[in-house]
């Protein structure tokens, strides 16, 4: 992960992790999912975000969501190493998991910057 891009991926993690912490969860599930785009392609960053999901997911008793990360979990760090996550899917249990999406255009452009 290049710097820049590891800064905006941090930045969108701590984004999520504080709104986690003010109970404004939808705001926290907004900043993961876009953490998650950024990081997606990276072990460490992917499993990390997954496992913030995760446990937003059990703070606010999410069941859903705390069934579907689990599997993300197992899959996150298979799917960096060979590169099939799938572009643009923000991790969450609303979206199928092998399902690539739309990337916001702010997004796009953070992952097509060169260092």
């Amino acid at each position: 992960m290049n710097p820049k891009l590891k800064k905006h991926f941090q930045n969108e993690l701590n984004l999520a992790i504080t709104a986690m912490n003010d109970s404004k969860r939808e705001l926290a599930w907004t900043h993961f999912s876009r953490a998650h785009i950024l990081g997606q392609f990276f072990v460490g960053p992917h499993l990390q975000v997954h496992f913030w999901m995760f446990l937003l997911a059990l703070k606010t008793f999410n069941t859903q969501e705390i069934i579907s990360q689990i599997p993300c979990l197992i899959l996150a760090a298979p799917g960096s190493i060979f590169k099939k996550a799938p572009l643009g899917n923000t991790g969450l249990s609303n979206v199928g998991i092998f399902q690539p999406m739309p990337i916001p255009s702010d997004l796009n452009q953070i992952l097509n910057e060169k260092e």
